[in-house]
């Protein structure tokens, strides 16, 4: 059976000022894959998740996403393919409540119209799935806090639920393990393999903790100065002799 191309990526070239960030990068990624990206800091990695998802303009080269070129689409044009993803910095408005932060998620997935909350079917639906998605994570008794006063693991593991909540059937993951404790690692892992497994997501992931990503991922891909310089199993990676040299001269 032919496997469905999620993200196709063509030749890209992405030049900041004089300085060129991606170069000549190619790589594929299919449907339900767990695909991971490493390499030392300031390789392009997440420049070139800007240029996938359409905050940094491409200078040579394509990205499809479901076969349909998305490089004059904005942001918002990409989300509606398909397309989401968090950033280094947790995705999350901690300003807002733990509840109304997965409202706003599910109202933007479902295209609930303006005065949603005035019917109580529908007012009932949003809070059933709200309450699922807390209790999945072990946050429902936080459902009315603010989101600032979770601990960096939590936020992690609220905006799981919030990108799973958002539809799209393409995420790209920024280091999701930053400011997250040893003892949630593991269920944040256990998250993202959800998203993959029970909800058909395809995932491109950006992590620079190898141990967890390595147990987590399908493929791992490895830039060195902007360019895509390894790429294979985890298991071919760790035995790849180069990636040894990246990291340790």
């Amino acid at each position: 059976m032919k496997r469905k191309k999620v993200l196709g990526i063509e030749n890209l070239h992405v030049q900041l000022g004089q300085r060129m960030i991606n170069e000549d990068i190619s790589l594929e990624v299919y449907e339900g894959e767990i695909v991971g990206i490493i390499g030392p800091n300031g390789c392009g990695k997440t420049t070139f998740f800007n240029a996938i998802s359409g905050f940094v303009p491409i200078d040579t080269g394509s990205v499809l996403i479901n076969d349909q070129e998305v490089n004059n689409l904005s942001p918002n044009r990409r989300a509606a393919l398909g397309l989401n993803r968090s950033f280094q910095n947790v995705g999350v408005f901690k300003e807002l409540t733990l509840e109304e932060n997965l409202m706003m998620a599910i109202e933007n997935s479902e295209k609930l119209p303006w005065n949603w909350m005035l019917k109580s079917t529908t007012r009932s639906y949003v809070n059933e799935k709200i309450d699922e998605a807390l209790e999945d994570v072990g946050l429902r008794g936080h459902k009315k806090s603010l989101a600032g006063v979770l601990s960096g693991g939590q936020l992690r593991l609220l905006e799981m639920q919030k990108l799973k909540l958002a539809g799209g059937d393409l995420l790209l993951i920024d280091e999701p393990t930053a400011g997250v404790s040893p003892v949630l690692r593991n269920e944040l892992a256990a998250q993202i393999k959800g998203l993959s497994k029970d909800h058909g997501r395809t995932i491109v992931i950006i992590e620079h903790d190898l141990k967890f990503l390595f147990s987590l991922v399908d493929r791992i891909i490895v830039f060195v100065d902007g360019k895509k310089y390894i790429e294979g199993t985890p298991k071919e990676v760790q035995a790849d002799k180069r990636l040894q040299e990246v990291y340790f001269g």
